[in-house]
């Protein structure tokens, strides 16, 4: 474009808009950017995220699932809850191997210890070795606690026991999940699990439903 001589003030309105745009796009790029910022910011506040209903954390899960809604969600949805006021928080970001070991499952147990000291774990899923390391010391309910008397019969081959170190006392804190269970179906795993509750989770009834759930949708 043509240098423009004529002063800004005497130019017609579709020049001036020539003008700004050919001098100032980079100013207005900016100011749009800074706008739509501030709306983001202002509509994060006044539309804050879900509260949690269910915290699970799925261990040595595949860290995806295959289809859009999960069981977690579409439980939740079946119950009634508003899932956009408050929903499922899954975490599949620890691993644990218990036969090699190495840095990832060392630094996976300290989290794990550190999610179900503060209470972020609801519904723990993972193998045996997992429910072993959480279990040990006391840190999961009896299943006895979370199902009744009728189900602990039903389901009493899926039963699983840990032994405390220090007292050599068994006691049975995990139930495993058939080999196609929901979870398998989502695709966070692909074969049987174990699911537990911690001592410390927050919603422990609706955990105990979850499992429960999950046991009857096989």
């Amino acid at each position: 474009m043509e240098k423009i001589q004529t002063p800004f003030r005497k130019m017609p309105l579709k020049q001036k808009l020539e003008h700004i745009w050919e001098y100032y796009k980079l100013a207005i790029f900016g100011i749009a950017g800074g706008i739509a910022l501030i709306i983001y910011i202002i509509y994060k506040a006044v539309t804050p995220d879900p509260e949690a209903a269910l915290n699970v954390t799925l261990v040595n899960a595949n860290g995806y699932q295959v289809v859009e809604e999960d069981t977690f969600i579409r439980y939740l949805k079946e119950q009634g809850y508003d899932t956009t006021l408050e929903t499922a928080y899954v975490n599949t970001s620890l691993t644990l191997d218990g036969e090699r070991g190495g840095q990832a499952t060392a630094t996976s147990m300290q989290v794990l210890s550190a999610m179900v000291m503060v209470g972020e774990i609801d519904l723990l899923v993972g193998d045996e070795y997992t429910l072993q390391v959480v279990g040990s010391g006391g840190g999961l309910m009896p299943m006895d606690e979370l199902l009744t008397p009728e189900q602990m019969e039903q389901y009493a081959d899926r039963l699983y026991a840990v032994e405390n170190p220090d007292t050599g006392e068994q006691q049975v804190c995990g139930i495993r999940l058939g080999e196609n269970n929901l979870l398998v179906q989502d695709g966070y795993y692909f074969t049987e699990v174990l699911a537990s509750v911690p001592y410390t989770a927050v919603h422990t009834e609706l955990a105990a439903d979850m499992i429960t759930y999950l046991l009857e949708q096989e």
